[in-house]
């Protein structure tokens, strides 16, 4: 089988360190083709066990079975429907907890970098102005000290298309 590359993502550049792709050979329930990296769900009616990456890109999967690949995002701060779509309808989510919760920052939605812990956000200089804005929203409080990467409180780490921005979501399971 030959080796197939697969289309980029703008708002999950990090596809294949994030922990979303499956790697071994399956059929893609939307188009029939096999490929070697797909994902292996989405938020639909059907049992979704392969979407390849191009039916993920082109919308073909989230059109056929009616779903979307996002369960929640600012949509309040993104006031355009073709981003609001790419997103939902043309971008992998990521694992967590309670399901995604995508950022948003310059009206547009943000890129996922992986998750973070207190440590990583501390070796990235960025610690004190990302979890400061993320207690200001009145989530989880006085959260530095349990939060670890892939950990019981988990950090999700997004960066701004636009200014470069970080911003912090927080999950416990």
């Amino acid at each position: 089988m030959p080796n197939r590359t697969y289309p980029t993502f703008k708002y999950s550049p990090n596809l294949d360190e994030i922990g979303v792709l499956n790697t071994n050979a399956s059929v893609c329930n939307c188009c029939g083709e096999t490929v070697e990296k797909s994902i292996g769900s989405m938020y639909c009616r059907e049992e979704i066990e392969c979407i390849c990456l191009s039916c993920v890109a082109t919308g073909k999967a989230a059109e056929k079975f009616d779903g979307e690949f996002i369960q929640d995002a600012e949509t309040d701060q993104v006031n355009n429907q073709e981003k609001i779509d790419e997103l939902f309808k043309r971008t992998p989510g990521y694992v967590s907890w309670q399901g995604e919760n995508w950022l948003a920052h310059c009206q547009d939605f943000c890129a996922y970098l992986g998750e973070v812990g207190t440590k990583e956000l501390e070796e990235m200089g960025i610690a004190d102005q990302v979890i400061a804005e993320y207690e200001a929203l009145d989530e989880y409080e006085d959260i530095r000290p349990y939060l670890t990467k892939s950990g019981s409180m988990c950090g999700y780490l997004f960066q701004c298309l636009h200014c470069g921005e970080y911003r912090l979501w927080v999950d416990c399971d």
